[in-house]
């Protein structure tokens, strides 16, 4: 825990299963012992199980036990039918971070120990992974881009499954068995399974695990690189796009080159994972070659050349999707992942609703006779726009429509230096 450095809120996600549950024993007694700090347990019900409302109660009483506040966080609404353990995933972590806020918490700790990082090393092998999802699953890292920052931290990668196991039963307790940690419908069960096969032939958990942190390393020094061509040769636009000669990107070592050119796009999109390596790969030739045609779609963004010049932007049919954002007088969020939106001063009443521009918002501006900056129509249209039901009120990057309005919009993203 002292590497990870953690602040005075500290919450534990608690599923009641062997691993959370040591977790949160190991947690309670450092905690104990580092003055000022508060613990949470949170516990996620995701309802896709019938017993998992009973689960959630003696994960609670867990806690109780051991005399640290608990919160049970419930998935509400209706459950995708398929690709369900991403979704679980997702709202998962959507709920903790939301609890995390809410008391102040600004570490998240979670119980992925060494078995977990083999399998996601061979699951990533698997899937055909470059160096960056072969190095693993990191000890730290944010849990999200939007302020105040939370952190995910997992203090127990090094540790094998069998001690965590054995620190539950020396502290009395007997964990939560959940069948689906044994159904081989998922591949993480299968990759689970497949380690004992490896075992004797030199690929345990803890050679997977040790490869994945040398992996971890070169990527280290790969970020770097990447840093350095980026910081010489690309441009990020205060209104989200991005610029980067084409002759630099292409005539570095392909490995920095891709890096770069996933750094590009999810700078200006709004993807918090890199797309496959094959469909970068295909995208970073197809610019060596100049056969990008009219422009090239992928990860929510449009890739397209100007001269010598690589532009990336925002795919407006993705910023219109995006989920609107509804602040008062005073309030402040992330857009679409990218913008940072404070409402400084807004009509009393109906709530402003962030959203996209498209080409009504455009339109609206242009009958403003607003002055318009010299980009492609489709940079402005992605950008946060001001509504109230369908008026646009204003965009506060190009313009205002009705008085009484103010808004500061900054950018959520840098460009890796």
């Amino acid at each position: 825990m002292a590497t990870l450095d953690p602040g005075k809120g500290v919450a534990v996600a608690l599923s009641g299963g062997s691993d959370s549950l040591a977790l949160l024993v190991l947690a309670t007694r450092w905690a104990a012992r580092r003055k000022g700090t508060s613990l949470y347990a949170f516990t996620v019900d995701h309802g896709l199980r019938p017993a998992s409302a009973r689960e959630a109660k003696i994960a609670a009483g867990f806690s109780a036990k051991l005399g640290v506040p608990h919160r049970i966080l419930k998935w509400k609404g209706k459950k995708p039918s398929s690709g369900i353990q991403a979704a679980a995933r997702d709202a998962r972590y959507a709920l903790l971070l939301a609890a995390c806020r809410e008391v102040g918490a600004a570490d998240l700790l979670v119980a992925h120990h060494l078995e977990d990082q083999a399998e996601t090393f061979l699951l990533r092998l698997a899937r055909g992974s470059g160096v960056d999802g072969l190095s693993g699953m990191a000890a730290s890292r944010p849990l999200s881009a939007e302020a105040p920052d939370v952190r995910l931290l997992r203090p127990l990668l090094d540790f094998p499954k069998g001690r965590l196991a054995a620190t539950v039963a020396k502290a009395g307790f007997t964990p939560i068995l959940d069948p689906s940690n044994e159904d081989e419908r998922f591949d993480r069960v299968k990759m689970r399974n497949a380690l004992s096969i490896l075992a004797p032939l030199g690929l345990d958990a803890g050679q997977l695990a040790r490869t994945a942190a040398r992996m971890g390393r070169a990527r280290e020094a790969l970020e770097r690189q990447t840093g350095a061509l980026l910081s010489a040769h690309a441009v990020l636009s205060p209104l989200g796009f991005v610029e980067m000669k084409v002759e630099p990107l292409v005539a570095a070592p392909p490995e920095i080159g891709l890096r770069a050119l996933a750094a590009l796009m999810s700078v200006a999109g709004a993807g918090h994972y890199a797309p496959r390596l094959a469909a970068l790969e295909a995208v970073h030739a197809a610019i060596g070659m100049r056969e990008l045609g009219r422009g090239r779609t992928l990860g929510g963004v449009k890739l397209a050349l100007k001269g010598d010049i690589l532009v990336v932007t925002r795919e407006v049919a993705a910023a219109l999707k995006s989920p609107s954002l509804s602040l008062k007088q005073g309030g402040q969020g992330l857009w679409d992942e990218r913008f940072h939106v404070s409402l400084v001063k807004a009509p009393r009443g109906q709530p402003v609703e962030v959203r996209a521009l498209g080409a009504e918002g455009l339109a609206a501006l242009r009958a403003a006779k607003t002055a318009l900056p010299a980009v492609p129509s489709a940079v402005l249209q992605a950008l946060p726009g001001l509504w109230q039901s369908d008026e646009l009120l204003a965009a506060p990057q190009l313009g205002t429509l009705r008085p009484g309005v103010e808004a500061h919009v900054s950018l959520g993203r840098t460009l890796p230096r």
